[in-house]
């Protein structure tokens, strides 16, 4: 099936029975039997932000995506989540991550998990931008203590998420939508361009004619380096930003096509390298994060777009030509002028937003059977979602982030 033919509006919005049977008042249970939650296997700050995330992304489309009970439902759910989150910092800034059912936290290492910690920054900077009521205020408490601790934040995906935080906060700002004092937009600023600085040095550094990426192999939530990319762009209007973040996506999403038409998820027995490219075991979390990219591409797309026709407007009214006059090129070009300039092999050449969203879309197909295995991942009827596609078929174990993941890409699909 071609993704002009997958439409949103072909499923209806899907219920959250499962994610609030993972939930008590602690906060998100990690795994599942069946259905059932695995209590044993306690919690994690890596789900409990995944599904402050996803809440929050519902909640922001309003009355137009939802019933005024599932508002009620989800608000609740975000409360719980939000109180994981709060009780998980302790005032060093830095999240402890793994904690056992009866409350106690789990032995970890030495070291901090960088992704966890930039995961639950981004979640709560979000919910401060997005959410309604008295939650943003405890959201505003978390992204205080954590500000020290993103110097110090050195995995590529922790480093991403807290990029586009930074972004996501400064651009809030700078709307209105939250008050961001000048020290914290002079301090984020600086995290966010020493971020955004050492990606696209790991993209040059990793890349070559056939390999446009930011690592020497694809591993798991791969998705989210472009998505980083191209929200970062969208605040510091650098160029080389905006054109590695379309190359890598381009280039991902090359890799996650199949010869069929469909699209397959790097698999997890093996990940992906330039010699090969596991096809099994694939993770729902890489569905949602390819259709979080190209959403993000596609306002990406369209911000760079916008930038090109004001600065073409103008150079035309400061250099005395008419409008649609002949003369000097604008200062800047689009995406479909400039953007072509590069010599990369994997460079795109369809910049329709049409196009991306349409992939996007895509995406929300392979949770219904558009898969390898031509087998439904979701089950909308309770919002649940198989763990992963086997090469024996889908595993029916239904944990919290498979969940998140098919909730979260159903959401993106509702955005346009």
């Amino acid at each position: 099936m071609s993704a002009e033919r997958i439409s949103r509006r072909r499923f209806a919005t899907p219920s959250f029975d499962h994610l609030r049977r993972m939930t008590d008042d602690t906060g998100l249970l990690e795994h599942a039997l069946g259905r059932i939650p695995r209590r044993v296997e306690g919690y994690c700050t890596d789900d409990n932000a995944r599904a402050l995330w996803v809440v929050t992304e519902w909640l922001s489309l309003g009355s137009s995506a939802l019933s005024h009970e599932d508002q009620a439902k989800l608000t609740k759910l975000a409360e719980i989540y939000m109180a994981f989150l709060l009780w998980q910092q302790p005032d060093d800034g830095w999240w402890h991550n793994n904690v056992a059912y009866d409350r106690t936290p789990e032995p970890e290492k030495k070291i901090q998990s960088h992704d966890c910690q930039g995961r639950a920054i981004w979640a709560v900077a979000d919910a401060w931008v997005r959410l309604e009521g008295t939650m943003p205020n405890t959201a505003r408490v978390m992204v205080q203590r954590a500000l020290p601790t993103l110097r110090q934040v050195d995995s590529r995906r922790g480093q991403a998420f807290a990029m586009a935080a930074c972004a996501h906060l400064l651009d809030a700002g700078s709307r209105g939508a939250i008050r961001l004092p000048d020290s914290w937009r002079e301090e984020l600023t600086t995290h966010m361009e020493n971020f955004e600085r050492t990606m696209n040095e790991q993209f040059r550094n990793f890349s070559d004619d056939n390999w446009r990426w930011f690592e020497p192999a694809m591993t798991y939530s791969n998705g989210v380096l472009p998505w980083a990319m191209l929200r970062t762009y969208q605040v510091t209007r650098r160029s080389e930003t905006l054109r590695n973040g379309l190359e890598s996506l381009s280039f991902l999403l090359e890799k996650m096509t199949a010869e069929e038409g469909w699209l397959r998820p790097v698999g997890n027995d093996g990940w992906g390298t330039a010699e090969n490219v596991s096809q099994w075991d694939q993770q729902p979390l890489e569905m949602f994060k390819l259709a979080l990219a190209l959403e993000e591409a596609a306002r990406a797309v369209e911000f760079a777009d916008q930038l090109a026709a004001a600065d073409a407007e103008e150079h035309y009214v400061t250099s005395g030509a008419p409008a649609g006059s002949a003369g000097t090129a604008p200062r800047t070009g689009g995406v479909g002028s400039g953007m072509t300039q590069s010599s990369g092999q994997h460079t795109p050449t369809l910049y329709r937003t049409s196009h991306l969203r349409a992939m996007r879309d895509l995406c929300l197909a392979w949770f219904y059977g558009e898969n390898d295995k031509r087998m439904p991942m979701c089950d909308p009827r309770d919002g649940s979602c198989c763990d992963g596609l086997m090469e024996i078929g889908p595993n029916m174990n239904c944990g919290a982030e498979s969940t998140i993941s098919y909730l979260m890409t159903e959401a993106l699909c509702r955005r346009d």
